[in-house]
């Protein structure tokens, strides 16, 4: 690309990219039972909220990430999901951090949380609630765990802004 005086300008793209890590651990035991690492979608309603902070929009928290939440539905995610497709449970994120372009979102479920068969799962923002379906979704990714009142979950995100 060039500018108005014929000069090369480079471009450059800004993209979240995300991964998901999922533990299950035997809740007695605190044995892993379970860990892999799945990439997710960075949504557009995510991306449209980080531009909306980037010009300084700070109404509903706009471009905070606030709840994790866990769905039983295998629909493929798309770049326009809102919501999840059948949304189990949810939970304020336990632990934010950032260190350099990437942004680590850790939340905690206990035996007494999001028990089933896991699906998917997203993380939400701006104006999210404890409520399902609320706020905006930043993230979403198929799992396929199943999760029993003896077990733990932690879901770690890491966000790298490329």
């Amino acid at each position: 690309m060039k500018n108005m005086n014929n000069e090369v300008i480079l471009s450059e793209s800004v993209v979240p990219v995300g991964k998901l890590l999922i533990e299950i651990r035997d809740a007695k035991t605190g044995k892993l039972k379970s860990s892999d690492l799945v990439d997710n979608m960075f949504v557009t309603t995510g991306k449209n909220a980080i531009a909306s902070r980037l010009i300084g929009t700070t109404s509903n928290n706009k471009g905070i990430i606030t709840y994790c939440a866990l769905g039983t539905s295998s629909v493929a995610p798309a770049l326009t999901d809102t919501i999840l497709a059948a949304e189990l449970a949810r939970k304020l994120v336990s632990v934010r951090s950032v260190s350099g372009k990437v942004a680590t979102f850790q939340t905690f479920f206990t035996t007494s949380e999001g028990n089933g068969t896991l699906a998917e799962a997203g993380l939400f923002g701006d104006d999210a609630s404890a409520t399902a379906d609320t706020g905006t979704l930043f993230c979403r990714t198929n799992i396929n765990r199943t999760k029993t009142a003896s077990d733990t979950l932690t879901l770690t995100w890491t966000v790298t802004i490329s």
